[in-house]
């Protein structure tokens, strides 16, 4: 969680816009739905570097104030580096969507080019994601904006990532999509892709999984097994099989 006193980031207001069509680097398979309906939702207000404070209602942890991305709201379908520092108030809302900086290594002169570098080499459609491509919004040397489409039904997540302080604070880095209550997985295959090509190059990221975020998971795998769309669950352990569950009556 990134803290008060390591040097405030300008501002960086949200771009909303969104041109029509795919984006560039769609999958082939989004001809077959471009003409569908899309539910694309409304980018948050507050998205960018801004005065973000933590701790408000804990009773155990002190509020701290600084300079940077947004946090989540409880739902399973949202990552960020900014959240409460105790897993106690984290719950309160909802299921913990907190991680942790990524850290770059002391060797990389340019971490954020490089970090640039990686999410725009990104694949569309790896592990059956993001089919519908991504675009950059905004990109600054230390706060880059990245919007993500879904193949069928056009759902849009708003991915940022930026050095608000000293690098020696790390990458800040949210993840979240606008629509629904849960991902299906989305963001933390998107984030854990993103970041395994850093890992390639030294960089310091923890893995989301499971172990790190039981709950965050476990919504995923739960909304993959009702959902209708077998596409959903393309890739997963639930691709041949459903999840175990307990007899009524």
């Amino acid at each position: 969680v990134p803290r008060a006193g390591g040097g405030a980031a300008p501002a960086v207001a949200s771009s909303p816009i969104r041109r029509a069509g795919a984006f560039d680097n769609a999958i082939p398979e989004y001809a077959s739905y471009v003409d569908k309906a899309k539910r694309r939702g409304t980018p948050p207000k507050d998205l960018g570097v801004l005065k973000r404070t933590i701790n408000e209602q804990s009773i155990d942890a002190d509020p701290v104030t600084f300079s940077g991305l947004r946090g989540c709201d409880g739902k399973p379908n949202c990552f960020s580096t900014t959240g409460d520092s105790l897993l106690e108030d984290r719950i309160l809302t909802g299921v913990d969507t907190l991680i942790s900086p990524w850290r770059p290594p002391a060797d990389d002169p340019a971490p954020f080019k490089t970090l640039a570098s990686a999410v725009k080499a990104y694949k569309p459609g790896q592990s059956f994601i993001d089919g519908g491509g991504f675009a950059v919004m905004k990109e600054t040397d230390s706060y880059l904006y990245v919007q993500f489409e879904a193949l069928k039904k056009g759902y849009i997540d708003d991915v940022e990532f930026a050095m608000a302080g000293g690098r020696e604070q790390g990458i800040q880095v949210r993840s979240s999509s606008r629509v629904g209550q849960t991902d299906f997985g989305v963001n933390a295959i998107r984030l854990n892709a993103i970041a395994a090509s850093l890992r390639a190059k030294g960089w310091a990221i923890d893995e989301i999984s499971p172990k790190t975020h039981q709950d965050y998971f476990y919504a995923a795998d739960d909304a993959r097994d009702q959902t209708f769309d077998k596409d959903r669950r393309k890739g997963t352990e639930m691709e041949n099989g459903r999840m175990d569950r307990p007899a009524i009556g």
